[in-house]
């Protein structure tokens, strides 16, 4: 897994952190450039990123931190540095990635989004 590396912290004046954003990049290979920071969009952040994913060809699916961590996809949870923000990192089989400077990861995870291929859903269907 390629990480990338957010840039825009939680605390920064005016702005919200874009560790979604890096994580998002990180799971498609794309340039951080290239996805939406979405927690800053005027719209639903979570049905933004959906849409994105399903453009990408992915499909969401959201659970708690009690299920198992998908294969690819996203996990959210609070940090060692605040136990208040949610912070987002990146999953791959059995790797993580922190895209916070830090890479210091998660306490606890509270919700995994697995992302899931269209492609293989639409043949299961048949």
């Amino acid at each position: 897994m390629n990480g990338v590396t957010q840039t825009i912290l939680a605390g920064t004046p005016g702005r919200q952190g874009n560790c979604l954003q890096a994580a998002v990049a990180t799971i498609l290979n794309l340039p951080l450039d290239d996805v939406p920071h979405f927690v800053e969009l005027d719209e639903s952040w979570s049905e933004a990123l959906a849409a994105f994913a399903t453009r990408h060809g992915y499909a969401t699916v959201w659970t708690d931190g009690y299920h198992p961590a998908p294969h690819l996809g996203l996990a959210f949870g609070p940090t060692i540095r605040d136990a208040d923000i949610v912070h987002a990192i990146a999953v791959h089989g059995q790797d993580y990635w922190d895209p916070h400077p830090s890479r210091a990861g998660l306490t606890s995870v509270t919700t995994y989004v697995a992302w899931q291929p269209l492609a293989g859903l639409r043949a299961g269907d048949q």
